[in-house]
């Protein structure tokens, strides 16, 4: 087997309508990875929690675009926000949402990457 990780990407517009998407996506990986439904249930809480920054409340002009890297038993996440300008972002997560993150996430985070926002999540198959 490669050390290579499989790579799935999506690209949706920048509204929350679109993140159930997401959420279905990394369900689907983590079904084949067969994580227990707690934990995929945490990843879907995680990939929600974290786009909703991306997306805010409203929605943003511009796409997100989500990575999905498969390395063994574990699941990453990148989210990379492709905005206008204009669209302004919160990067640092509230207390409530780290909270969140630390109970369903092995590692999540928020940050600005060469100007766009974007999010990181890691979560490992219970008992791998």
């Amino acid at each position: 087997m490669s050390d290579t990780p499989d790579v799935i990407s999506i690209r949706i517009p920048a509204s929350p309508e679109y993140v159930s998407v997401v959420r279905l996506v990394v369900a689907g990986i983590a079904s084949r990875l067969r994580f227990t439904i707690e934990d995929i249930e945490d990843l879907k809480i995680g990939v929600d929690e974290l786009s909703a920054y991306l997306t805010g409340t409203q929605g943003r002009e511009g796409t997100l675009e989500i990575r999905f890297s498969v390395h063994g038993d574990r699941i990453e996440v990148d989210g990379t926000g492709d905005l206008a300008a204009s669209q302004k972002v919160r990067t640092e997560l509230t207390e409530f949402s780290r909270m969140i993150l630390d109970t369903v996430a092995d590692t999540a985070s928020l940050q600005q990457i060469d100007g766009h926002p974007s999010f990181k999540l890691v979560k490992s198959r219970a008992g791998a």
